[in-house]
């Protein structure tokens, strides 16, 4: 499921999103008032930069979005020493971008919009990685991300070291305690799945307790990639690893804070999903200054 850096570019939707952005700040006729009235007539190319004011480093996410921006207006260009998934340090310049004034100012909030996001997501998924540097267990996103976003999310994400869970729920089997619940047990669920499932996509099966990791080890091994441990206290999380370990790969889940994901991975899962590296990344403090 993982999507190599040198691999990724921006797909339909992400253009599309782009396209949403600046009919969202311009309108369908792409009208800057100000920019209007204040440079009715200004045609000379300027200068300005993307400079980072957030207060620690920072891992870049989004330069292909600065470049897909400014492929809207003529003779703008961007240039940038920088890579995404590089570090950026307070103050240093992230890229300069040049072009008419109008092109520049129109296009200021639109980039910075995308560029804090996505940045934010792959400066929380490095601090994540980072507690965990010391075992092999491989930090994971969710689906929980901002509609339209998910795949821009997703390669933030990887900028910060971080692997990519399923896309959606269209290229992975995923089979969760509501699932269960309406089916009426684990061993009924298993036998919902087929046994050459493994031939069509990965199947991934949630447990909550030891009893029902009993049935799926018993039942369903050969139908599974990889086995869900949610919610689950250390014991727990311990004693199921052991259980799983050499046979089926393990993934821990819920409440996965920077204060407690070192101690979850030293329990011995191989992945950690974590749904705050989307939900909760907020915004670094990034800037454009012009005349340079």
């Amino acid at each position: 499921m993982k999507t190599t850096l040198s691999a990724w570019e921006l797909n339909n939707n992400d253009l599309e999103l782009i396209d949403l952005a600046l009919i969202e700040d311009l309108g369908v006729s792409y009208c800057d008032k100000t920019t209007a009235l204040l440079f009715p007539t200004f045609k000379e190319k300027v200068s300005a930069v993307l400079i980072s004011k957030h207060p620690q480093p920072i891992i870049i996410c989004g330069l292909p979005i600065v470049k897909a921006v400014l492929q809207k207006w003529d003779d703008c260009t961007v240039q940038s020493n920088y890579s995404d998934g590089q570090v950026l340090l307070p103050g240093e310049i992230l890229a300069t971008l040049t072009g008419p004034a109008p092109f520049l100012l129109m296009s200021e909030r639109i980039i910075l919009n995308f560029l804090q996001r996505l940045c934010a997501i792959a400066t929380l998924t490095a601090c994540y990685v980072e507690k965990i540097n010391h075992t092999t267990t491989q930090i994971l996103d969710t689906r929980k991300t901002l509609p339209g976003f998910r795949h821009l999310e997703k390669y933030a994400v990887q900028c910060g070291g971080g692997v990519n869970h399923r896309m959606g729920l269209y290229d992975a089997i995923m089979i969760k305690d509501t699932h269960v619940d309406l089916l009426g047990g684990m061993s009924v669920a298993l036998t919902r799945l087929p046994d050459n499932i493994l031939q069509t996509c990965p199947v991934i099966i949630e447990v909550r307790t030891l009893d029902e990791l009993n049935i799926l080890l018993e039942k369903g091994l050969h139908k599974v990639t990889r086995i869900l441990l949610d919610n689950m206290s250390f014991v727990q999380l311990e004693e199921c690893v052991d259980l799983c370990k050499g046979y089926v790969a393990t993934e821990a889940s819920g409440n996965m804070t920077l204060d407690r994901i070192a101690a979850v991975a030293e329990c011995g899962v191989d992945f950690i999903s974590v749904g705050k590296l989307t939900h909760s990344a907020g915004n670094v403090d990034l800037s454009m200054k012009c005349g340079f």
